[in-house]
């Protein structure tokens, strides 16, 4: 929501790029262990010092935005990471793992914990307190986004794989999951939106994240896990859907009953003409998986930022997690191709 393709001194397609924590430490030494995650000043002078890196290296780039001005101190991006929601539910996290982010345990429910399962005590959590403004000027506003997740993703940490055997053979012990944990985060969000925009201006907005619907069948996301996206939409005056860079062909007709989706990202072979007749009002948004783009020269990236840019019209394309050995000169041809188109 930070972006806007349709504003009119901004080019067609925007570029969004981020990179992964190994990234970081390999080029900068900077480290997203425990203490970025949990100690706020370290978090907060960790992402200015980040911004600058990226302004510094970056910022000549057309429609070059690193995100929010982080300066005045008021900051929470990711703490937590995607283990936010599952800790609310008592899932161990660890903050050490080789990949950077943190990392919350299956808490692995079986079937009477299921059945006893509740909305956890959110306003009194330890999770919540450590985010909660502190003073005054905290109060006034905190940037930056959380890992909120989403309702099959949080359900797997909680389930595990009996999660899936459960759809089929107890959809509604399945379903209690869903409910419970689909009204955790509608709370948690609406709660955080509030520290965010204590003034109420600006649209409340949520994108849920269905990670993991490309392991069930259309049918079984329609039946089963449609609903709670409808509802998002409804609680939320923005609503999107992230998908993890699948092709989302396959479900596009589901999702299509969603009314006025405000974002929807998807996976580069995605059938973009079928998507902007399905929401012709949307500016999809298509990533480009890090390791192929990795794999590419600055020559074959232009061709391919621009065959998405013609293909999208306005839109985004999302440079996500790129990795150790990704070069600038790559960065700069996807940046450039996107300019142009």
């Amino acid at each position: 929501w930070r972006l806007v393709p349709s504003d009119r001194a901004r080019n067609n397609i925007t570029v969004v790029m981020g990179f992964m924590p190994s990234w970081w430490e390999h080029e900068y030494g900077i480290k997203f262990g425990r203490n970025f995650h949990l100690d706020r000043k370290f978090h907060v002078d960790s992402l200015v010092r980040m911004e600058q890196l990226l302004l510094d290296r970056f910022g000549d780039l057309p429609d070059f935005s690193h995100g929010e001005d982080y300066s005045g101190g008021c900051a929470f991006e990711r703490m937590w990471g995607d283990a936010l929601i599952p800790a609310l539910f008592g899932c161990e996290v660890s903050f050490d793992g080789p990949s950077g982010h943190p990392y919350a345990y299956e808490l692995g429910l079986d079937d009477s914990r299921v059945q006893g399962l509740t909305i956890p005590d959110i306003e009194s959590h330890p999770v919540t307190q450590s985010l909660r403004p502190r003073g005054d000027r905290e109060a006034l506003g905190m940037k930056g986004e959380l890992g909120f997740e989403g309702v099959i993703n949080v359900a797997y940490k909680l389930r595990g794989q009996q999660l899936f055997v459960d759809m089929v053979d107890a959809p509604e012990r399945a379903r209690h999951i869903f409910e419970v944990v689909w009204k955790t985060i509608d709370e948690f969000v609406r709660m955080v939106r509030t520290w965010q925009d204590p003034l109420v201006d600006r649209p409340t907005y949520f994108v849920n994240c269905n990670c993991m619907v490309n392991m069930l069948s259309p049918q079984m996301y329609e039946e089963q896990l449609l609903e709670f996206d409808k509802r998002f939409a409804q609680q939320f005056e923005l609503f999107g859907i992230h998908t993890c860079n699948w092709t989302v062909d396959p479900y596009l007709d589901s999702i299509k009953q969603i009314q006025d989706l405000a974002y929807l990202d998807m996976g580069a072979d995605s059938n973009l003409e079928k998507v902007h007749e399905l929401f012709p009002r949307l500016y999809p948004a298509v990533f480009l998986h890090p390791e192929e783009f990795r794999s590419l020269s600055p020559e074959d990236i232009t061709k391919e930022v621009t065959r998405i840019g013609k293909a999208l019209g306005k839109g985004y394309v999302l440079l996500s997690d790129l990795e150790v050995g990704t070069s600038d000169n790559q960065i700069r041809a996807a940046y450039e191709a996107a300019a142009c188109s």
